[in-house]
């Protein structure tokens, strides 16, 4: 339900062209890499001390899956300009898809350093605490995230997560009530207000919660059966 968000790729090169026979035979994403990191390459030849350009071949072998080269690229960037935020940014996405949590965490903390109200940044450094069990250091992150920026929705529901796992599911409850508020299509949220409530004993409140549900998302949805059966349930308690 949560994901580590990396900053949106910017439009960097065309990758058209002509290419050879052999070409044509390769795989067509590798050589579409090939291609665009040598028009880069062409341009960093000229500006061998632009942080931007060596940022843009991080993106490229990230949006490729070549990760190491990616790593390689935006600390080269920072090493150019140690207060790019994004580049830091990407970095910690990047070491943490290769399991370098702790590495993922200090480029996280670096980009806050810069940038100190950077709500995805905050809300990415929860999504890893609360991952290694962390749950102190997850809640604080979530609160950075929420007073850093009062409209994210994701960071309401994640904080409500934290709390929900330690059984508090009173201080959960409205978190979820506002992720709900601010992102009406935000189904994860209704699941969990709906279980917040069941923990509570709000009976009128889950099965309002899993109506609601069923009406936003209609029956064929992720989480429309847990919805069914739960309300089922209910129906069958009432009697």
């Amino acid at each position: 339900m949560n994901a580590v968000w990396r900053m949106g790729l910017a439009a960097l090169v065309a990758l058209g062209g002509c290419g050879t026979k052999r070409e044509e035979n390769a795989d067509p994403a590798q050589a579409q890499l090939q291609q665009a990191v040598v028009q880069l390459q062409e341009q960093l030849k000229e500006q061998p001390g632009s942080p931007l350009l060596h940022f843009q071949v991080g993106q490229l072998y990230d949006r490729y899956g070549q990760a190491d080269s990616a790593v390689a690229a935006y600390r080269r960037a920072i090493a150019l300009e140690e207060g790019f935020t994004e580049a830091h940014f990407n970095l910690a996405a990047v070491y943490y898809t290769q399991g370098r949590t702790q590495e993922a965490i200090a480029a996280y903390q670096q980009a806050l350093r810069f940038r100190p109200d950077f709500a995805t940044a905050y809300n990415n450094l929860g999504f890893i605490y609360k991952k290694t069990g962390d749950l102190d250091q997850a809640e604080a992150a979530y609160i950075q995230a929420i007073r850093s920026d009062s409209s994210f929705y994701e960071a309401y529901n994640n904080l409500g997560q934290v709390y929900k796992q330690r059984e508090h599911f009173d201080l959960a409850q409205p978190l979820f009530r506002k992720a709900i508020a601010l992102k009406p299509g935000f189904p994860e949220a209704y699941v969990n207000l709906a279980r917040a409530c069941q923990a509570l004993g709000q009976r009128a409140e889950e099965e309002q919660t899993l109506n609601a549900y069923l009406a936003q998302f209609g029956q064929e949805a992720q989480y429309s059966s847990f919805a069914r059966d739960r309300l089922r349930e209910l129906a069958r308690v009432q009697r």
